[in-house]
């Protein structure tokens, strides 16, 4: 101790310039460093799903969930392995070892999924993908009395614009119902125009697909063939022809069934201040600063509520943001309090210094009395 007090009053000007570094990187850390409520960390977790619609959880099982575990228990570093069968769902989770390569894992359990040729024919493309814990920034409320599609359309918008600051990377909708077209026979029309309920479910499953038709090579070079059938708005579906007559007359899916273009059948209600309500979740990555994210999406709402349709008003809640301002602010005023601290005990021992100096009528230093004991 004596050394490097001795070394510190012969060597000032340095000492002096470590201070002000050390000043320096600490005052550009604070300004640069990510303020987050917790940490982001790895679950070391997969998670598959597949969508099987129409499918009962049994065929789901045997369909899909037992072949994705056939096909994957023989890949090292998965600690466990449990899949769920809904109706119309199946999903698959992997748990892996502490340590594993998650990006080499997923390619590898992506690899594996591809392989499986037996799916049901219904069956959508599988889902790989690793089970992160973003945590939510702030939710943002699309409400008013308006139109369900309105609403959801809006919040879509919304959740696009978002999406496009540097800011924000990941933002989801909650609290809405997904699109689905719903096809309405009546026994009557069906005896009126002569198709089957089979023949009807015939020609929307194959009125509505694309596939591709293979190559063919020429002199010219080589083409790909793809057939591009897919319908999406609920009109289209009622083009769908299902009978031919002789007479050259076609009985379409329109003249025998009621289409709805409107939105599946579950029992979901959101609701903010009292009114039908679509919540936009803005999530942060590990990344991304929680009041950076906070303070743009904030400024966003107060240029986008004039450029809202009739009756839709905007809001937010849980901003977890203010919890972490008062976190920083808490820690700066506890950081204040012991700088003074320091400041007053310092100037305790330079008056007992002084009063030393002054009552043995010898000039000597503080620092260099600290080095001599």
């Amino acid at each position: 101790m004596k050394a490097l007090g001795k070394w510190s009053v012969e060597h000032r000007v340095t000492v002096n310039l470590i201070m002000v570094f050390l000043i320096v990187a600490g005052m550009f850390t604070a300004m640069n460093m990510k303020r987050e409520m917790f940490p982001q960390f790895s679950l070391d977790m997969i998670s598959i799903a597949v969508d099987y619609p129409g499918a009962s959880p049994e065929d789901v099982e045997e369909g899909i969930c037992i072949k994705i575990e056939e096909q994957l228990k023989s890949l090292e570093n998965i600690k466990t392995m449990y899949s769920t069968a809904v109706e119309g769902h199946a999903g698959v989770v992997l748990e892996l070892d502490a340590g594993t390569d998650i990006a080499a894992k997923l390619n590898e359990v992506r690899t594996e999924i591809d392989l499986i040729d037996s799916f049901p024919t219904l069956a959508e493309d599988p889902v790989v993908i690793e089970i992160k814990n973003n945590e939510p920034a702030i939710y943002v409320a699309v409400y008013g009395d308006v139109a369900e599609r309105t609403l959801k359309q809006t919040a879509e918008k919304i959740r696009d614009d978002l999406v496009g600051f540097d800011e924000i990377s990941l933002a989801e909708l909650m609290g809405v119902r997904e699109y689905e077209i719903s096809v309405e026979i009546s026994e009557e029309n069906l005896r009126n125009f002569s198709p089957s309920f089979d023949d009807v479910v015939r020609a929307v499953g194959s009125g509505s697909l694309e596939l591709p038709g293979g190559l063919i090579k020429t002199s010219g070079g080589e083409f790909l063939i793809r057939a591009k059938g897919k319908r999406y708005p609920g009109a289209e579906y009622e083009q769908i022809p299902l009978v031919t007559r002789p007479d050259g007359t076609v009985v379409r899916l329109g003249d025998v069934a009621r289409v709805v273009d409107g939105f599946e059948d579950l029992d979901l209600q959101s609701r903010f201040n009292g009114q039908p309500a679509a919540m936009v979740v803005v999530k942060r990555t590990d990344s991304q600063d929680t009041i950076a994210i906070s303070n743009r999406v904030l400024a966003y709402l107060d240029n986008a509520r004039d450029d809202l349709p009739k009756g839709i008003r905007l809001g937010y809640w849980y901003n977890i943001a203010d919890m972490v301002q008062e976190r920083i602010d808490l820690l700066l005023k506890n950081g204040t309090q012991g700088i003074i601290l320091v400041f007053v005990v310092l100037a305790l021992f330079l008056d007992l210094g002084l009063a030393f100096w002054v009552a043995s009528g010898i000039p000597i230093s503080f620092t260099a009395l600290l080095c001599q004991k």
